[in-house]
């Protein structure tokens, strides 16, 4: 298979958007008639002031359940794709909000036309300030915030939580992490992880000159002084718990391995899972078998780590 052409995919993102998807029963009526338990679930549309114009943010509770937990969510798309239209971002919050964890979901500029690092992570720290702050846009009876994020929204998660820290605000409860990208350069793959990606062999290959072309992209001329952009490379320590979800047959299931050993090694609390059989992007497609142990597991952390 030949290697993902990055630069030609950001071109045609940036001259004609991302293509359509040729998937159907991802609106919100087709996934509430295939699962009616999403039905109470309220969603509320709200644009957040940010340092670079507003940041797109919708809001997801179900009245009747709503606890004293929340999640503010970060979809993914290696800095480039995504939206909160995707299952990776209205799924997941529909399911994780129908049981009784309001979740707000946050877009951000991507990196096209001139935007680079570290305008989507400053939107997701004005997001973050905003639903955790005196609006409580999540109810008043909220008083746990937790963050997290697929792919590149985990990486602005757990970047966001460093800059959080070093700056002496408040942090998350905790960080939950899908299949996430958290180094400069892609770890080196383990034999398990290369058995894996030969048995199932994913639509994309992430090989460490893509993941390096998506990175590069990212903090384009501002490399030199990217502290953040790149969690895995710098501090990890008074880190909050973290629950990692890889996908089995995924590169950057390394990046997510070694970030795990690298906060465990430094006294972080960390829980890391693999999903067997599953491929990067899992969370992209509603009622996968990987997708729903996946959030499973991360409402029962959620709950514990109040």
């Amino acid at each position: 298979m030949p290697e993902f052409d990055v630069a030609g995919f950001i071109r045609q993102l940036e001259a004609s958007g991302p293509p359509a998807d040729p998937r159907r029963g991802l609106d919100t009526e087709s996934l509430v008639s295939a699962d009616p338990t999403l039905s109470s679930v309220e969603i509320t549309e709200v644009n957040v002031v940010g340092p670079h114009g507003d940041v797109p943010v919708r809001l997801y509770s179900d009245p009747s359940r709503a606890g004293t937990t929340a999640l503010v969510w970060i979809h993914g798309g290696g800095f480039v794709g995504g939206d909160l239209d995707m299952p990776e971002a209205h799924w997941v919050s529909l399911v994780i909000a129908s049981r009784g964890i309001p979740v707000a979901s946050v877009d951000y500029r991507k990196a096209l036309r001139g935007v680079r690092y570290p305008v989507q992570l400053d939107e997701v720290i004005a997001a973050w300030q905003w639903v955790t702050g005196a609006a409580q846009p999540l109810g008043a009876q909220v008083t746990g915030f937790h963050l997290g994020g697929a792919s590149a929204g985990a990486n602005l998660a757990t970047a966001a939580t460093q800059r959080l820290r070093d700056e002496g605000r408040p942090m998350p409860r905790s960080l939950v992490l899908a299949y996430p990208l958290l180094h400069t350069e892609l770890p080196p793959l383990s034999e398990g992880l290369t058995a894996a990606l030969a048995s199932n062999p994913p639509p994309v290959n992430f090989t460490p000159t893509v993941v390096e072309a998506f990175n590069a992209n990212y903090v384009g001329d501002a490399a030199a002084s990217s502290r953040y952009a790149f969690p895995g490379d710098i501090e990890l320590h008074d880190l909050p718990p973290v629950r990692i979800v890889n996908a089995e047959a995924d590169e950057m299931r390394a990046s997510g391995e070694l970030f795990a050993r690298q906060l465990a090694a430094v006294g972080v609390d960390v829980e890391c899972v693999t999903q067997t059989g599953a491929q990067h992007g899992f969370l992209d497609e509603p009622n996968h078998p990987g997708a729903v142990d996946a959030i499973e597991g991360w409402l029962a952390f959620l709950n514990e780590v109040r």
